[in-house]
């Protein structure tokens, strides 16, 4: 899992413990499940197979769908294929992520949301100068 989980208790940090409910994990304690990482260490983390896993799929898919809402990624983008492989067609959906994440950003006080709208800006900002560099390499041949 690359979702990380800030704030984190010692216990929780370890994986001894769920880090939605901070139940600890004993020997007769609940089921744990992988759900992300400790940034400072990139130690795996746990939480409770039920209920908490099932709390945690239910927010990242909350959040999933505001960020497709936010970029406008549910709206028909066939007539959008500017290149003949839609690698700017997928620059251009990058960049509306975001400019939806900036507005999120600006106005959120959720921290576990903050974190999540963080950790999809860093992807898609990646994304997008990965293709970018690609379709200028590919201009500028074109004009050579």
């Amino acid at each position: 899992m690359e979702r990380y989980y800030w704030n984190l208790s010692a216990a929780q940090a370890k994986g001894e413990a769920c880090v939605l409910c901070g139940a600890a994990y004993r020997d007769n304690g609940p089921k744990r499940t992988p759900v992300g990482r400790d940034p400072a260490t990139e130690a795996e983390v746990y939480a409770c197979a039920s209920p908490c896993v099932a709390e945690i799929v239910a927010e990242t898919d909350r959040m999933n769908r505001e960020m497709r809402e936010a970029a406008g990624l549910d709206e028909d983008e066939s007539h959008a294929d500017l290149g003949c492989d839609g690698e700017f067609r997928r620059l251009l959906r990058d960049l509306r992520v975001l400019v939806g994440g900036e507005a999120l950003l600006a106005v959120m006080q959720d921290l576990p949301t903050l974190r999540y709208v963080l950790q999809m800006t860093a992807v898609h900002a990646e994304t997008a100068m990965i293709r970018s560099r690609k379709l200028l390499a590919r201009a500028q041949a074109g004009d050579g």
